[in-house]
């Protein structure tokens, strides 16, 4: 993704929007030391905008500066794993639910054209990815109020650097299942809208959650991936260079 980034304006914004994709993805991984230079090289730009994105970043709790100005991917701790998932039991279903009649018909129609083409494509990631993304940003933009919206984001942008490194360790032979399966609720909570049901939108919401948390606890998998990144917080890396 940093080689095909496209400068733009305001340039800042844009670096933080893709450098923020890359720790969400996993292309950054949690304890990792971002270089200034490197990341400015790779995207052919000065190390300006780098270095006010990664200020950002620190801000909304994916980057660590360190004292001596060291950026380190944050790490997700089972702590912040159980908060999150009590926030967005308790305001996802509620923003998706009073969301009903203002969503433009455009906006839902499009997102049936999404995820009927995942439903299709269950091996593409990156729209399924797009996909899950666009949802959210339905229910959050049309919630009816910037508070509700902008703790939205930030809830589920921290939970998909969990769930997308989840469903990579359950194995590519699960990972079509899973990507059909979260689809499929996704569609179920799309078609309440299209009907205009509000209280069916709730359930589906709420039950689409419920059923995430049990697919991230299946087989220990959740935990596996929390102790995975507990023991890359205890060792000490080699530094890359200063941010």
């Amino acid at each position: 993704m940093l080689d095909q980034f496209d400068p733009g304006s305001p340039l800042k914004d844009r670096v933080y929007e893709t450098l923020k994709s890359e720790i969400i993805m996993g292309g950054f991984k949690a304890g990792q030391q971002l270089n200034i230079v490197d990341l400015a090289t790779r995207m052919g730009i000065s190390g300006a905008p780098v270095r006010e994105a990664l200020s950002m970043l620190h801000q909304n709790g994916f980057v660590v500066l360190t004292p001596r100005k060291k950026a380190i991917v944050a790490e997700v701790s089972a702590a912040d794993y159980g908060i999150m998932m009590e926030l967005r039991q308790m305001l996802e279903p509620y923003a998706a639910k009073i969301s009903v009649g203002r969503i433009p018909a455009e906006q839902l129609a499009a997102m049936r054209v999404q995820l009927e083409y995942v439903l299709r494509h269950p091996d593409d990631m990156r729209a399924y990815i797009e996909s899950d993304m666009s949802l959210h940003r339905l229910m959050s933009a049309y919630c009816g109020s910037h508070i509700l919206c902008d703790l939205l984001k930030t809830i589920k942008e921290h939970s998909l650097r969990i769930r997308y490194c989840v469903e990579e360790m359950a194995g590519e032979s699960k990972k079509a299942g899973f990507v059909v399966t979260v689809t499929g609720e996704h569609l179920d909570i799309l078609e309440a809208w299209e009907r205009g049901d509000a209280d069916d939108v709730y359930e589906k919401a709420a039950l689409h959650l419920k059923n995430y948390i049990r697919r991230s606890n299946t087989g220990g998998i959740l935990e596996q991936f929390l102790q995975n990144r507990q023991a890359l917080a205890g060792k000490d890396e080699t530094p890359t260079g200063d941010a």
